[in-house]
């Protein structure tokens, strides 16, 4: 079938009601359904064996609430609906798509390509998102109260403004995300990929953080108090200021992170690496490690005040050395 008979049936299909499409006396449903229709019927007008391409097409439908569009490539596609709830977009390919204001209140979109999609404002509650490829998309205002989005990769996303409350981000792929100021109080962020990120005053308190990558991110200021952390790579980190009480940071790697004005007040710190991490009189230590921190580390000499933790524990003074 030519390009241009497709588009011709494609616009037919939209613009009208036929026997092809809907039974008759049926309730005339949304000019989508009539396309979804027409690409898993074998008509008159869609007999072609290759799956039907959107890409690139403005689609402005009414309503697909609880549609399924598996297997259909809707990349560049432009739905703009009002209610798309419940929707199954298993394998949908949504590549640069226009879902701005969308109600995808728990849609499937497991393992979507949404790579560069517009999904400001648009609601993702509760929604399927595992394994999905958010990479560049902008996800402004959007909702992801209780989303699923385990294993998905938001390298580069924007999520300025985003709703995170009770999201899973099990090993999800958030390097370079931008999550200044936002609230992640209670997030699973359990082995993320969170280098580079931005998480600059970001509330983490009651997040999920075991075996996180936080390699690379400023962390100055963060409120991390009571937040599980064992086994987490916090390598060169800024942790200047950040409330780091109860904080169980068993396992974790702090080799050369700045605690400078840091409060690790009741934090556990059992086989935790701290060798380079560097502190000054306004760090506060768990009591019961207080002293022997203070024996494992050595004033630098170019800046009075400021010490570094030292590989080796036991015993050295706290003369100025070469560090």
């Amino acid at each position: 079938m030519s390009t241009d008979s497709f588009r011709r049936q494609l616009v037919l299909a939209l613009g009208r009601s036929t026997p092809a499409f809907r039974s008759p006396g049926a309730p005339r449903s949304g000019r989508l359904r009539h396309l979804l229709d027409a690409l898993t019927r074998r008509t008159p007008a869609f007999s072609s064996q290759q799956l039907g391409s959107l890409r690139s097409a403005h689609l402005h439908q009414d309503d697909f609430r609880i549609g399924d569009f598996r297997e259909t490539d809707l990349g560049g596609a432009d739905p703009n609906s009002s209610d798309s709830r419940e929707a199954d977009l298993v394998d949908v390919n949504l590549t640069r798509a226009n879902l701005a204001g969308v109600d995808l209140t728990g849609a499937n979109l497991a393992g979507v390509d949404l790579r560069g999609a517009d999904l400001t404002d648009v609601d993702l509650t509760g929604a399927n998102l595992a394994g999905v490829d958010l990479r560049g998309a902008d996800l402004t205002d959007v909702n992801l109260t209780g989303a699923l989005l385990i294993g998905a990769n938001l390298a580069g996303a924007n999520l300025a403004g985003a709703n995170l409350a009770g999201v899973d981000l099990t090993a999800a792929n958030l390097h370079g995300v931008d999550l200044a100021g936002v609230d992640l109080a209670g997030v699973e962020f359990t082995a993320a990929n969170l280098t580079a990120a931005d998480l600059t005053q970001a509330d983490l308190s009651g997040a999920f953080l075991i075996g996180a990558n936080f390699t690379g991110v400023d962390l100055a200021g963060v409120n991390l108090a009571g937040v599980d952390l064992r086994g987490v790579n916090l390598t060169g980190v800024d942790l200047t200021s950040a409330d780091l009480r109860e904080a169980n940071l068993n396992r974790a790697n702090l080799t050369g992170v700045n605690l400078r004005e840091a409060n690790l007040y009741g934090a556990v710190l059992t086989s935790t690496r701290l060798a380079g991490a560097r502190w000054d009189w306004a760090t506060i230590w768990p009591p019961e490690r207080a002293a022997e921190i203070w024996h494992r580390s050595v004033e630098r000499p170019d800046q009075p005040g400021v010490y570094v933790v030292l590989p080796e524990a036991g015993g050295r003074d706290r003369q100025s050395v070469v560090v």
